[in-house]
């Protein structure tokens, strides 16, 4: 068939036929896709939510409440809304710890170990957490960084509410899981404005003491065996000035049941022992020069007074 000349100021006839994608069929088209996002969405975010009831509030040892988790596929990530630590994690059970939204987002893929690198955020206040936790078939990291800990949040460990310690830490380390057991690692933690508030300390009360120096470094030698390479509180000039080294042997069942051994040089100063003359009672009478060998040893639950020689 003889197909028909077109002038070159004709437009085919094709042009004027009926468009397959009209828009009724778009609109259609997005409501349909619309619609199936959100069942899809709606589904796996009400499955997450019962999973993380299951695995955290009814977990008796150690409850951790939550209003709600939500589920985001842009930048994908969990929000954990309002989650609440009750007291029974630090066997303070009028307690609870109070905390801001829970975050957990996809930060990278992992190639050592092979797998995926997430991102945990926790805030509460001035309190700071980032973690970085690789999930691998074969062995788990867990990446500390850019961690601030306002030590506040410690006061829900004791009966009053009230920590023993004040100030702002850093921590930043790593930490090396296989089975989910703690295989190797290390962990530092540091501090420019560390102080011990004003307190009772067994009937005798204690006015707030500056010690604005805390260094902690510690490394895993074993399974079990945390080794502290250094422990210094303190500084020259300060009325505390304490180094000590030893190990944290690890209990596998109660984290409180884990032994502190430290042992090294305490120095007081001549007006910290003036000013607060009861501390006279646990210092060695033959010994009046202010420079001690201190000695700890016990589980973390329960540690019994200093050894002092």
């Amino acid at each position: 068939m003889k197909r028909k000349r077109i002038q070159y100021n004709e437009l085919t006839d094709e042009i004027y036929g009926p468009k397959y994608w009209t828009a009724p069929k778009l609109f259609l088209m997005g409501i349909t896709l619309l619609g199936l996002g959100f069942l899809f969405n709606f589904s796996l975010e009400e499955r997450i939510n019962k999973w993380l009831v299951v695995n955290l509030s009814s977990n008796e040892a150690c409850p951790i409440l939550f209003e709600k988790a939500e589920l985001s596929f842009f930048l994908p990530k969990i929000i954990i809304r309002k989650p609440v630590i009750l007291g029974n994690c630090f066997g303070q059970v009028n307690n609870r710890l109070q905390l801001q939204d829970i975050k957990i987002a996809f930060n990278s893929p992992s190639f050592y170990p092979p797998g995926i690198k997430l991102h945990v955020e926790i805030n509460e206040g001035k309190t700071s957490i980032n973690l970085y936790p690789t999930i691998s078939p074969f062995t788990q990291f867990v990446d500390i960084e850019d961690t601030t800990i306002d030590t506040k949040i410690f006061g829900v460990m004791s009966s009053d509410n009230k920590s023993a310690i004040s100030g702002i830490i850093k921590i930043d380390g790593t930490l090396k899981f296989t089975s989910w057991n703690v295989d190797g690692g290390n962990i530092d933690i540091k501090s420019k404005d560390f102080s011990l508030p004003a307190q009772n300390i067994k009937g005798f009360e204690l006015t707030q003491i500056q010690l604005k120096k805390l260094d902690i470094s510690t490394h895993f030698t074993t399974k079990s065996t945390m080794q502290i390479d250094r422990l210094d509180l303190g500084q020259s000039g300060t009325p505390i000035e304490l180094k000590l080294k030893g190990n944290l042997l690890l209990s596998s069942t109660n984290f409180l049941s884990s032994v502190l051994q430290l042992q090294g040089p305490l120095k007081l100063s001549n007006d910290l022992l003036a000013n607060f003359s009861f501390l006279k009672l646990f210092l060695p009478q033959d010994n009046t020069s202010g420079t001690y060998q201190m000695k700890i040893n016990g589980p973390l639950g329960n540690l019994g007074p200093p050894q002092i020689k």
